[in-house]
């Protein structure tokens, strides 16, 4: 129930970091984005991004002895060492979302004509398209190494 419950916090953490990740390519692109659905997409993915992480962390003491142990080490070390490599950009990704968050919550005065600060909306795309790309990559990585041993 809980790699269900992690995998569907996944898909949401999907979604909603590749809509913000449209939206800061649109304030990047100089167009006027929806500032109420960039702090919204931005909330979601926080959100979806710390519940995927708690329910990760609550299936691993079982993925860690019975899926990886007795098995992925033995027969797959790919989908083992790419499990490993999900997690550790996984880490990367959630101050990402923090910064994303923050950044969305002032998007409106970064995009003002009178003081357009174009380093905040750099750092606001880097931040945005960095989780989304973080999210996909981990989803595709997640599915395939669940997919190896078939949990």
């Amino acid at each position: 129930m809980l790699l269900i419950l992690h995998a569907l916090g996944a898909i949401v953490l999907g979604g909603s970091s590749v809509h913000h990740a449209v939206i800061a390519v649109q304030a990047l692109r100089g167009r006027r984005p929806r500032l109420r659905l960039a702090r919204l997409y931005s909330l979601v993915a926080l959100c979806a991004y710390l519940a995927t992480l708690l329910t990760g962390g609550l299936v691993y003491p079982r993925y860690r002895y019975f899926v990886r142990g007795l098995y992925l080490d033995r027969y797959v070390p790919w989908a083992s060492n790419l499990f490993d490599f999900k997690e550790n950009l996984a880490t990367l990704g959630l101050p990402m979302a923090v910064g994303a968050l923050i950044l969305a919550r002032d998007l409106g005065q970064h995009l003002s004509t009178e003081r357009r600060d174009s380093q905040a909306l750099l750092l606001y795309g880097f931040l945005a398209l960095g989780t989304a790309t973080i999210v996909l990559f981990n989803i595709i990585a997640g599915f395939l190494c669940t997919g190896v041993h078939g949990i």
